[in-house]
């Protein structure tokens, strides 16, 4: 009796470190959130990555929120003129820090069909 007692709880023991594990790891994931979804108005619309812009880019969540992009999710009112100036995007797209989003033949790179 007593050993199948020590069997479950050492069972269980394994079972919580590997679901603490697990959830360790899901939050892990988590950190630079999922992609983002912009669908503008007469234009293709833009899958903003956080993967990207976190791990490859090594941008830190500051660098853009709050500063640049406000944390909870609303309607931002980017324009096609806004491109190529220091709003939004534009503020590290501007061709030095960032490929450029300037010029109409750079939509590609963001509008994709």
């Amino acid at each position: 009796m007593k050993r199948k007692i020590w069997k479950t709880a050492i069972i269980s023991i394994w079972i919580v470190c590997f679901m603490g594990l697990g959830m360790a790891y899901a939050q892990q994931k988590k950190v630079g959130g999922g992609d983002v979804k912009f669908t503008p108005k007469g234009a293709e619309p833009v899958t903003f990555s956080h993967e990207n812009h976190v791990n490859t880019a090594k941008n830190k969540c500051t660098d853009c929120h709050t500063k640049i992009f406000p944390m909870k999710k609303q309607d931002l009112k980017m324009t096609k003129e806004m491109h190529g100036t220091d709003k939004f995007c534009g503020v590290c797209h501007n061709g030095t820090k960032a490929f450029s989003q300037a010029k109409e033949s750079e939509c590609v790179k963001c509008h994709k069909k």
